[in-house]
């Protein structure tokens, strides 16, 4: 059985084809500037990936998108990267686009945490916490092996905690790729290569990025109590360099001693666990 998941995110759109839980064929598009484009780069990326498998080839199409869906996931209420989403019938409109497939859209973090669950790091865990971050930081919250949306369908949107209130910043304004180009000038994928040819104020930028996400992490330690936090997303493979800013925080503001053992993982899933975890929505 094969199925198509679509990750639609602020500045990329990536698709895989996958079998058996596991991808056989990916590409990555720019996202385009309007929801036309995006409508038709969808249909011809599906073309693309799915030509020789015919009509019955392809058992369902997942999405994951950026942004915040109503609790029934058939209406984009707000997405906060992809404005043109705002408010569209997205279920319609991709049923309209790719007739005859059954289609699944779940939010975007939440597809990367079902991934987790079924193939990565949650696979043994019930209760986990998951952060991506890359421009800004999405996040969602697992209980109970059960991934929890709230009662309006938005549950875990912690890069929107404001950490800072004399500035009014957010964690995503001070724990991603924002802070890193407001600090140094450049992105995520610059960082890792001038941190790991010794570059200190690289160094020293990555370890202040990681205790703002220190105190982030902490305030979520408090209230949800997790067995692990996991981060994923394109800072995650700086996790070396932003750990040590971390693990301060969380001691400092931690409340109970033994949550202050809490796990702090590195997502190993890749930059298409979105897609990946857009198909399982048919597991």
């Amino acid at each position: 059985m094969y199925y198509l998941g679509f990750d639609i995110g602020g500045s990329s759109v990536k698709a895989a084809l996958v079998k058996d839980k596991k991808i056989i064929n990916s590409v990555v598009y720019n996202l385009p500037a309007d929801l036309e484009s995006l409508l038709n780069l969808i249909g011809s990326i599906k073309e693309e990936l799915t030509l020789s498998l015919g009509l019955d080839g392809i058992r369902g199409i997942g999405f994951s998108v950026a942004g915040t869906p109503n609790r029934s996931r058939d209406v984009m209420l707000r997405s906060y990267n992809i404005k043109y989403l705002n408010n569209q019938p997205i279920k319609k409109l991709f049923e309209e686009k790719l007739p005859n497939y059954p289609i699944k859209i779940e939010h975007d973090i939440n597809c990367f945490l079902l991934a987790e669950k079924v193939v990565g790091l949650a696979k043994d865990l019930k209760d986990v916490f998951y952060l991506t971050l890359g421009h800004g930081i999405g996040s969602a919250w697992m209980v109970g092996g059960e991934i929890f949306i709230g009662a309006h369908g938005g549950a875990g949107e912690a890069g929107h905690m404001i950490v800072d209130i004399e500035k009014w910043l957010d964690l995503e304004e001070l724990g991603a790729n924002k802070f890193l180009m407001r600090t140094l000038g450049f992105g995520s994928m610059e960082a890792e290569k001038s941190a790991r040819s010794g570059d200190q104020k690289t160094i020293d930028a990555l370890a202040d990025m990681g205790k703002n996400l220190g105190v982030g992490l902490a305030n979520i330690i408090n209230i949800i109590d997790p067995e692990a936090i996991i981060i994923g997303g394109g800072i995650a493979s700086l996790g070396e360099f932003i750990l040590p800013g971390i693990q301060p925080m969380i001691e400092k503001f931690v409340i109970s001693p033994d949550a202050k053992k809490t796990r702090i993982l590195f997502s190993q899933l890749g930059r298409f666990g979105g897609a990946l975890g857009a198909t399982l929505l048919f597991k």
